[in-house]
């Protein structure tokens, strides 16, 4: 069991063979990101991309939703710009996130993938930082912040993810071209209106998409009003934010296209391997055996 998990990927590689489903053809790793990636900017500036803005809207309203989720409030967001959070901590949200983390890691374990045991073990131990770390004022506007950087990244997730082997029910081998695709678009918009705010060709959006710009609860008013931001540093922090989203993609597409993680995973085999070996030793010294 441990030198399937520590070692997925050597062997499965091998037997999967080529396709737009696999994980492990070269040429969907290094071809396929480009190619969505540019038709997504394709269909953001042309007539059609008013198809796409809806997606916008429901990852910018997740935005808000997985902050809340991660600090224990109750969320539904919804594709009409609205995002109902309640104001109370619920443990019923708390060890539902909790356990919705425990099963992704159980079926990772299972199936011998050790990104979901790894991401699912870094989402609970960053929930239960912020649940019980973080002061109630900071996760308010974590979570108004939430809503543009979860089209950041949410939307570089989403791509992140396309190269990553996820639990069989997933069914991930095709459904994440459409993640792709979906999540570039966001992060493309984001990062061209933010870009366009910085340097003074748009307004920041003061207000809600239901209530118009005078509505105090918009992330942008609560933003400058409640919580002190300038209205210069909005932009900037913005576009730090889509630096660093940038920055990873290309660190993570740099390394499935060099197949890095074939390396690891032989390494990870090898050292399984070791380890099973030296277990077996050690029973047999210890029960006498030659």
């Amino acid at each position: 069991m441990i030198t399937g998990f520590l070692g997925y990927g050597v062997h499965g590689d091998d037997r999967e063979g080529r396709g737009l489903m696999s994980f492990a053809d070269w040429r969907v790793r290094v071809g396929a990101p480009p190619l969505l990636l540019g038709l997504a900017w394709v269909v953001n500036n042309c007539p059609l991309g008013f198809l796409l803005r809806g997606f916008q809207v429901w990852i910018h309203e997740f935005g808000h939703a997985t902050a809340a989720w991660m600090v224990g409030r109750k969320a539904t967001p919804l594709p009409i710009g609205w995002a109902n959070i309640e104001p109370e901590f619920s443990l019923i949200v708390y060890f539902g996130v909790l356990f919705l983390f425990a099963m992704f890691a159980r079926s990772g374990w299972r199936e011998g993938r050790p990104y979901p045991v790894f991401f699912a073990g870094l989402g609970a131990t960053v929930q239960a930082w912020l649940t019980w770390c973080v002061p109630a004022q900071t996760q308010e506007l974590a979570i108004t912040w939430s809503g543009v950087g979860g089209e950041f990244y949410l939307g570089a997730l989403m791509m992140a993810t396309f190269f990553v082997r996820l639990p069989q029910w997933f069914q991930w081998g095709g459904c994440r071209y459409f993640f792709f695709f979906v999540g570039a678009s966001a992060l493309l918009a984001a990062t061209g209106f933010w870009r366009d705010v910085y340097q003074g060709v748009e307004d920041i959006p003061m207000g809600s998409m239901i209530h118009g710009e005078d509505d105090a609860d918009g992330d942008m008013t609560r933003l400058t009003d409640e919580f002190g931001w300038a209205a210069t540093l909005i932009p900037r922090r913005y576009l730090l934010l889509a630096t660093g989203c940038w920055a990873a993609l290309l660190v993570v597409y740099a390394w499935y296209a060099a197949r890095f993680d074939r390396v690891l995973a032989r390494a990870g085999s090898a050292f399984a391997l070791w380890l099973e070996k030296t277990r077996y030793t050690t029973r047999d010294c210890s029960s006498g055996n030659p």
